[in-house]
């Protein structure tokens, strides 16, 4: 067990000054020997203090494991009081009501696991406010494995050394990230990492560090991807903040893509055979077509129920899925200008929902409690 503080010396303004909240101390404790699809429950504390109500969790499935195994993934969620205070800076209603349908998902036992791909609280340097966030993910993220990717709003700052200069985490650095969120990560300040459950191969990686030709997380990469037993876990999905197509542009001085982080990742992808790329940042849904340098290498058929169907046999590129509307406000799509590659887009507040088997990985969009079945490969 370890008793942790947040490391002040690492922040910057205002997470350093006005935006300061101690903590108090961090206490984590890390359960070893647990068998994979199995129960357990667990109260914390001492007879000093008191005990915690009991809390049930389940292990996912074994990598290699036969068993149907699913998912729920988003990016750009935030958090809002459950009260009507106003006390956050920062309120992104929409959080509540998707984090009410994923709760209810889970407590239905249908989810195996939870990935959130950055942008994870929005405390931007008032660090009270990642207590309120913890508190709006507690029923899910104590219940399942709750994986996150870092986003901007959580590492990037001026003359740090995030790849983006830009105040986005309000000082944070990442520091609260890697502090609350306690992921397997390679080392400190280098939050990517990848995880291996039943049949899916997940690599996640970080969009605000290195990534160019030579850099350790590119060699990290290049060695995780390259090293997967497809015959173990059949599926490899790829996932960060950051993407790689949209078709909302962003900003001359903010574009939502960074063609120098498609031009060294982007072949990975297609060497090592991804079948699904998810990201977060763009506040919206959207599906693309099997796609590489911008060009569609394969398109989807009608399954006799209407769904968009890809033959993994015959393996062309990746597809790409952004999903970053799980609750800060939307971004609309532009009317005219849509690229013939984007062959889906939502903008309304969700979550994706994959499902996987040996023999076949889908996923649907839950548009709160509206669910859409976007895709089957």
């Amino acid at each position: 067990m370890g008793v942790y503080d947040i490391d002040a010396s690492f922040l910057q303004s205002p997470a350093k000054d006005f935006g300061w909240h101690d903590p108090g101390f961090i206490h984590t404790a890390i359960m070893t020997q647990l068998k994979p699809s199995t129960t357990y429950s667990y109260k914390y504390g001492s007879e000093k203090v008191g005990w915690s109500e009991e809390t049930t969790f389940r292990t996912p499935p074994a990598a290699g494991d036969e068993t149907d195994f699913s998912f729920i993934a988003f990016g750009d969620m935030g958090k809002a009081p459950l009260d009507s205070s106003s006390a956050e800076h920062y309120i992104q209603p929409g959080s509540i009501s998707v984090v009410e349908a994923m709760k209810e998902e889970v407590e239905r036992g249908e989810i195996d696991g939870v990935f959130h791909i950055g942008d994870i609280s929005y405390a931007t340097g008032f660090l009270v406010e990642w207590d309120f966030f913890l508190h709006l993910i507690n029923p899910i993220a104590s219940r399942l494995p709750y994986m996150t990717a870092i986003g901007n709003h959580e590492r990037d700052y001026l003359q740090s050394t995030s790849v983006y200069t830009f105040p986005d985490s309000g000082g944070e650095c990442g520091v609260p990230y890697e502090t609350y969120l306690q992921m397997p990560i390679s080392g400190k300040d280098q939050p990517w990492y990848s995880i291996e459950m039943a049949s899916i191969h997940f690599t996640i990686i970080s969009t605000e560090h290195d990534f160019t030709i030579n850099s350790p997380q590119y060699e990290w990469m290049k060695n995780d991807m390259a090293s997967v037993d497809r015959s173990r876990t059949p599926w490899l999905i790829f996932a960060g903040h950051r993407p790689m197509y949209s078709s909302i542009s962003g900003s001359l001085l903010i574009p939502s893509v960074d063609p120098s982080f498609v031009a060294a990742v982007e072949p990975l992808l297609l060497q090592n055979k991804v079948d699904l790329v998810l990201f977060g940042h763009v506040h919206s849904y959207e599906r693309t077509c099997s796609i590489f340098n911008s060009i569609c290498k394969g398109m989807p058929l009608k399954d006799i129920n209407g769904i968009d169907t890809y033959d993994h046999n015959n393996y062309t590129a990746p597809l790409h899925a952004v999903i970053g509307m799980a609750g800060f406000t939307l971004d609309q799509f532009p009317l005219l200008g849509i690229e013939s590659w984007s062959l889906s887009r939502v903008s309304k507040f969700g979550y994706l929902r994959g499902h996987a088997t040996k023999e076949k990985l889908s996923f649907e969009v839950s548009i709160l409690y509206l669910r859409i079945l976007k895709r089957s490969i």
